[in-house]
This record gives structure tokens, sequence and C-alpha cells, in this order.
């Protein structure tokens, strides 16, 4: 593998020459290689419909939370000894700059929701100038189904057989991760995975499918159709450990449909691979809820086998949200998490470039009944936010996270980038809510399309990137 070029230089010397390569942790995965017949005009993927989940009914809250008002937000403040949010934390946008320059481009995200849904890493991209079909290969984790993720292919159908194995969790989803530190496991026959790789113009691009899995002392036996041809059954079989059915087709690959036969399988992901892509990379591992403790608990030689032909120039991790929500938060317990998560990065990425994203701000819902201007007129009457409401309790939680993430990425070598900072500091997240068109989800911890759009286009800045310099980019 060759050394990292300069275009991705990170500014106060973040790469040390002495580290070793990606790879020499692990052997590569063992290869099956399957050669299969692509075809023109294939059929949409249309999955099996579900049945809906059952719900118990539940009586209607006389009293719903709601986004406080800006009347609401000023009293509360104006309570006595009323809670405040913490001072602006100082300004680094020089601790992580990156000079990306001209050429193909190899980035790897790890994140929560706030990047699973991929409008973030879609306006990063567009500020790279990277096009979606112009990219060499793509490395998806096994999050196909999952609600909240959204994956750069046309579709993809799951059975209801597979359960998600995480690996922040710890267990077997640690011992035995996928690159996205995320698995799916399924022990039951007729268990059924589908995918339409085609872009949304119905194009297909990759003339080589990887499925990647947990290769198991016990025989296990798929049946593969590609492009809605006859099934074929193939038996997985070889050394235990890390391995790959590999499809090759001479032409780009529209469906592979994938069924369980027999044994149990852990489906760790698809590497999706092109003989016509420019040579960008951009590879995104968002989990609803995940927590950078899946870097901690990894077993490093089994994940960096997946990554043993990928030559990042940049890693991102991007947590800290829901860490924030544990009760009750610990700073220093989280520090230390922090640490062994980031070294652990720094063992299995040690040639490439790294930045930590820090989460934004975060608020709290209020009463109806307390919410001034809202509650008041639906009552006829002037009502009283209720005392003692802590509007700002998350955003002294990710203040004290975005402090830690500054330390430790100095530390080890990468840079720090803050959301909340982006925002404008603490306490932003209500005035994100009001604005027109709203940049904040009304949950208050999550952001809308234009709000990840924004914090994109500021990353872009902040890391010295010329297109966003520019001013010229447009919302999607």
């Amino acid at each position: 593998m060759q050394r990292p070029t300069k275009r991705l230089a990170l500014i106060l010397g973040m790469l040390a020459a002495s580290a070793l390569h990606v790879g020499t942790l692990a052997a590569a995965p063992s290869v099956k290689l399957l050669q299969v017949q692509a075809r023109p005009d294939v059929a949409d993927l249309a999955c099996e419909p579900k049945a809906p989940a059952k719900r118990s009914p539940t009586a209607a809250n006389p009293d719903p939370l709601e986004v406080p008002s800006d009347e609401t937000v000023r009293a509360l403040a104006e309570e006595p000894d009323a809670p405040t949010p913490p001072a602006q934390p100082p300004s680094s946008p020089e601790a992580g700059r990156i000079l990306p320059g001209a050429g193909a481009q190899r980035i790897a995200i790890w994140g929560d929701s706030h990047l699973a849904a991929g409008f973030f890493t879609d306006e990063l991209a567009r500020q790279l100038k990277v096009p979606a079909d112009n990219v060499a290969n793509v490395l998806l984790p096994a999050t196909m189904g999952r609600a909240g993720v959204r994956l750069p292919i046309r579709r993809a159908c799951v059975s209801s057989h597979w359960k998600y194995e995480l690996g922040y969790l710890g267990g077997d989803g640690a011992r035995l991760p996928g690159p996205g530190l995320v698995n799916m496991v399924s022990q039951g026959a007729g268990a059924t995975l589908a995918w339409d790789l085609r872009n949304e113009r119905r194009v297909p691009r990759y003339e080589r499918v990887r499925i990647l899995y947990q290769q198991t002392g016990t025989p296990i036996v798929v049946g593969i159709s590609v492009d809605g041809a006859a099934e074929t059954e193939v038996t997985l079989d070889g050394a235990a450990g890390p391995a790959v059915l590999e499809l090759a087709a001479d032409q780009p690959v529209s469906r592979v449909n994938l069924r369980l036969v027999d044994g149990a399988m852990r489906f760790h992901g698809l590497d999706l691979q092109s003989a016509r892509g420019g040579g960008n990379v951009m590879d995104v591992f968002g989990y609803p809820g995940a927590t950078v403790a899946s870097w901690k608990a990894a077993q490093l030689d089994y994940l960096s086998s997946w990554f043993g032909g990928r030559d990042y120039q940049l890693v991102l991790l991007e947590f800290g949200t829901n860490e924030g929500a544990a009760r009750p938060f610990d700073i220093h317990g989280y520090r230390r998490m922090l640490e062994e998560s980031v070294r652990n990065m720094r063992s299995v990425f040690p040639n490439a470039a790294c930045v930590l994203i820090a989460p934004g701000d975060r608020g709290v819902l209020v009463p109806q009944s307390a919410n001034r201007g809202r509650g008041a007129k639906a009552k006829g009457k002037k009502s009283r936010p209720a005392p003692r409401i802590d509007l700002f309790v998350y955003s002294r939680i990710h203040a004290a996270i975005g402090q830690a993430q500054r330390e430790v990425a100095a530390a080890a070598g990468c840079g720090a980038w803050s959301m909340m900072e982006a925002m404008g500091g603490p306490g932003q997240a209500y005035a994100w809510a009001r604005q027109r068109p709203p940049l904040m989800a009304r949950d208050l911890i999550h952001f809308t399309v234009p709000g990840y759009q924004r914090f994109a286009q500021k990353f872009a800045r902040d890391m010295g990137w010329s297109q966003a310099e520019e001013g010229h980019s447009q919302p999607r």
C-alpha cells in the first residue's frame, strides 16, 4: 500500500512518520469468487410488505411537550438562580485544518444518527467536488433496513429474520465487528437480503459486489441471484474468520438477492467496486444511537481486516450526543473512554489525518401549559412557566464533551471541530429551531436537512476547502 499523498496534509504535524500501515494487525479476509452475469434493463427491486407493528393505544397527552417560545426562554432565564448556558468555548479552527488540493479524495467517517441519514456527508461531498458517479468503491455498513439510515444505493430489502448487533454494546458485535461497527445476524434458514445497487437514475455502477461476512467452522449455504437470474447455491466454508463472497461480472450489476439456506450468518456489509470510478472514496458509517465506545470495545485485528486496501487520507469521528444523554453524565469516565477509542482508531489508521466532531447544542422541550405565547393563548389566560426547568442542561454537557474532544484530539495528533461552535455557541438550539426554514428538528436533538447542510458548509470552510470559501454551494 502506498503512503498517503500530501494533498491531505493536516497542519500541526498530525501524521507520525513512524506509524505502521493499516492491515498489519490482521491478515486479509479469505475470498470466495463467484462469476456472475449482469443483465440490462433489470426491473426495480420490490420488498415484501411487512406487517405493521402492533401498538397499544395511548391516551392523548393533555399537556404535550413542545419547543419553548422566545418568551418562555427569556422568562425562565430571568428566574432567580436560573440555570444559564455555559460560556462560549474558545474557537480553534486551525486545530484541524485540512488542505485537500486537487485529485481523488479518500475519506471515512463514523458517527451516530447525525450521519446516518447522509445529509451532512452529501453536502460534504459537494464541497469536496466528489460526484456520486465518480467514486471508485464504496464500503457499506450492515445497516440496511434500519430506520433513520440512508445508504448510497437505490434500495435494500431486509427480511424479519435479521437482528442488528451493535459494537458499542460490546459482546460479539465488538468481538467480531464489521467495518461500520455494526453487524446483522440470522440463524434461520430463509432469511433474505436484497440490494438494488443502481443510482437514483437507475444506472448500475459496480462490476464487483463483495459480500462481507464471518466464516464459521460450520459451512454456510446461501442462495445468490443476480439481476433476476435463477438462484445459485453457494457453500461458504474454510478457515474461521473474516471472509468475502465476491460476485464478479463483466458489466455493472443492478440487483443482488441473498437467501440463507443453511447455517447461521453474521453479515458485515458490502464492498462495491467499479472500474469506471474516478478514485474518490467517501465511506460513511452512521448508526442511530451509536457512541464512540464502539471503537473502545472493538477487536482491532478483526476490524482492520476490512480496510487492507483502503488508504484513507482522512478519518472523521462524529460522536457525543448519545454519550451526553447518559444519567448521570460522568465527564471523567467519558474522557477515558474517548482516549482509548481514539487510540484504537489511530492504531487502525495511523497514516490518515483525523478530526473529532463534537455534538451541537441540544435543547429541552417544555409542557405546553408552561410555554408562553402558545399555552396562554390556548387557554385564554396568562400562563406562567413552570419553575426550575433547566433549558441548558444539555448545553453544559455538550460543551464539556466538546472541550474533552479538543484536548484528546490534540494529544492524539487529530483535529477537532464542534457543531455547537458552528451554531454560535451554547444555548442556540432554540434559535435554530425558530429559524425559517428551521435548522433544528422539533425534538431539539437532531437537525433539519438545511441545518445539516449548513454544518457541512461551515466544516468545509473551517477545514480550508476552497469551494466553500468561494461561497457558491447551493443546497440540493
